[in-house]
């Protein structure tokens, strides 16, 4: 399971040693309810969408055996794609890997070597 961050956040909730708030870009958990993420197959469209150009994005690679909040798969924009949501706080030892994502001349995110398309 992923999710796509700012660095600049990850790395502050690092820092204070807190738990991960941040539901997507410019959302918090407490906005939103929910921390968005999502599958292998689903990294680059989510990059695609929402952060192309920006060159501050890392890749969080989370082990959901080590969350505390409940994870559901779900669609609450009606399509037909399921993605997982934690409904809780990310431990920053869920994280088991951080990639930086580079960034493509035409604005695109790398995330593809990133993941497991699985």
């Amino acid at each position: 399971m992923y999710h796509l961050a700012v660095a600049g956040e990850w790395e502050a909730a690092v820092a204070s040693g807190t738990d991960y708030r941040r539901s997507t870009l410019g959302a918090s958990l407490d906005e939103v309810g929910f921390i968005h993420c999502s599958f292998g197959g689903q990294v680059q469209r989510t990059a695609d969408l929402f952060y192309r150009g920006r060159s501050d994005v890392v890749l969080l690679t989370i082990d959901p055996s080590r969350l505390r909040a409940e994870v559901r798969v779900e669609n609450l924009d009606g399509g037909g794609d399921l993605v997982p949501h934690i409904y809780g706080p990310l431990p920053i030892g869920a994280v088991v890997r951080l990639d930086p994502v580079g960034v493509d001349r035409d604005g695109g995110l790398g995330v593809g070597p990133l993941v497991d398309e699985g």
